[in-house]
């Protein structure tokens, strides 16, 4: 019996481990929502899985993101900002557009103009959005549309999200 099959040979752990292959980046409090089980329940299997190197974690600012280490997935900084409800929504909203202003983004995304600016900052940090200034306005657009395109299309159902699955259908119309 291997690592894996001894480690999984509980069903809880087995749904927490498989919840997270499924859904790459979670953290804690969304394993939990999703798996249903108590924090001290769910802390001890967690560390169990990352103590038997089936899963690891990633720090992301304030959270921990869990990660199946069996599963090639290297793009775990642009699932830590696709996971964030925010960001996703500027992303999502820019995947359908060349470029957009701030106050357009905004609106759009139904934030503040402010914290769009500041969630765009991040985005720009992250080189997943560039900056364009044209005269006295900037413009913001994404770096690489296919990679976000592949992660929205692969883990659509992990999201939740109502944004998410407007743009893969219509991300596949176009295909």
């Amino acid at each position: 019996m291997d690592v894996l099959e001894q480690a999984l040979k509980l069903d809880v752990r087995k749904k927490i481990y498989n919840t997270i292959k499924k859904n790459p980046g979670l953290h804690f409090r969304e394993i939990q929502r999703r798996v249903g089980i108590a924090t001290g329940a769910l802390q001890y299997h967690l560390d169990y899985l990352v103590k038997k190197h089936l899963v690891k974690t990633e720090r992301e600012t304030k959270f921990l993101r869990y990660y199946s280490v069996r599963q090639e997935f290297e793009e775990t900084s642009l699932m830590a900002l696709l996971r964030q409800d925010s960001m996703r929504k500027i992303i999502v909203f820019l995947m359908q557009r060349r470029f957009a202003n701030n106050q357009t983004i905004s609106k759009q995304v139904n934030l503040s103009p402010s914290t769009t600016s500041w969630h765009l900052e991040k985005l720009v940090e992250s080189s997943v959005v560039a900056k364009d200034r044209r005269g006295r306005k900037t413009y913001f657009k994404l770096t690489d549309k296919e990679k976000l395109a592949e992660l929205l299309v692969g883990y659509r159902k992990s999201f939740l999200d109502e944004a998410v699955n407007n743009f893969v259908e219509l991300w596949e119309e176009v295909l």
